[in-house]
């Protein structure tokens, strides 16, 4: 978590930064945890993280994930995961007039040691924000101020 220097107050892309680590601090997969937050004219509209759907059992829960038990890595297996993403869940509590021209913040945490892990949309993911009509993804890669990337979706690995 981002946190200000004396009196100094941090960039607003920290700020959202910080609410997207507050929300994958929520996540129920136990492989990595994410939170995504939508903003739009400076105004959040939309938060999600990663689980499974509701009512439904979480990997957290349950104590296992089929993914790490067949020791699948990044982009492998999403098919037999129990969550839906963060970015997903995120566009799915807003609609499409709210995403056009927004942007979505992005981090990710390693559940072991809640270390910032370098946060980066699948491919499944990556369709949908270009779809949505999200502006830019702005996506923490370290665990100090101003360590994130800026991309466009455009730029976003969509395809295998």
């Amino acid at each position: 978590m981002i946190q200000p220097n004396g009196k100094e107050r941090i960039s607003k892309i920290d700020t959202y930064l910080n609410v997207a680590e507050v929300f994958a601090y929520r996540s129920t997969c136990i492989k990595r945890k994410y939170g995504a937050v939508i903003v739009k004219d400076d105004v959040v509209v939309s938060t999600g993280y990663n689980g499974s759907p509701r009512g439904y059992e979480n990997c957290c829960d349950i104590g296992t994930c089929p993914r790490i038990a067949l020791n699948y890595h990044q982009g492998e297996g999403y098919g037999i995961c129990r969550a839906i993403h963060a970015e997903q869940n995120a566009l799915l509590n807003c609609s499409r007039e709210q995403t056009l021209g927004a942007d979505l913040y992005l981090t990710g945490i390693n559940p072991e040691d809640n270390s910032i892990y370098r946060a980066k949309p699948c491919p499944l993911c990556a369709r949908l924000i270009v779809q949505a009509g999200i502006r830019r993804v702005i996506m923490r890669v370290g665990s100090h101020a101003d360590e994130y990337v800026i991309i466009s979706p455009h730029e976003l690995k969509w395809h295998n």
